[in-house]
């Protein structure tokens, strides 16, 4: 199969944020607009602090301009993708 129609991979994003109402629905908010709601999506606590782990569909830009902007939600420590996707 020529490298051009070789199937995307999936993302897989690893999220560190406070424990806030207000970054859970920005975070959705973001994945609807932006149409790449996961397949699979964790969510651990511990104290204050919950990481959220997702595997989002396949994206042409695999998940760069996403990141940015989960980055920039106020509350979110660490915005990270993931070496393989679950």
């Amino acid at each position: 199969m020529p490298l051009a129609d070789a199937p995307l991979p999936a993302t897989a994003i690893e999220i560190e944020a406070d424990v806030d109402l207000g970054v859970t629905s920005r975070l959705l908010d973001l994945l609807v607009t932006h149409d790449r709601f996961p397949r699979r999506m964790d969510l651990a606590r511990d104290g204050r602090t919950m990481t959220v782990t997702m595997s989002l569909p396949p994206a042409a830009d695999n998940g760069g301009r996403l990141l940015a902007k989960m980055r920039q939600i106020p509350g979110v420590r660490r915005a990270d993708a993931l070496a393989d996707a679950p």
